[in-house]
């Protein structure tokens, strides 16, 4: 982590910033004013293929190069 300069955190933190990610979901909900998530999660929400996984497989590659990071 100091290598990184990360801070660490707890994993208590850890679990609240993952729920909070998770709602996401209900927070476009409310901005876009959709009665029923379903309309969020259908029209607005979008599966991640394989160009994007291969995108974030070679970011995560740069940013484990010593070099850069």
């Amino acid at each position: 982590m100091k290598h990184a300069d990360v801070r660490r955190i707890t994993v208590r933190l850890a679990r609240h910033t993952c729920g909070t990610l998770l709602a996401f979901p209900k927070i476009a909900q409310a901005i876009l004013w959709h009665s029923q998530i379903s309309m969020t999660m259908d029209v607005y929400t979008h599966a991640v293929g394989d160009s994007e996984r291969e995108a974030v497989g070679m970011l995560a590659e740069l940013l484990e190069d010593p070099l850069i990071g």
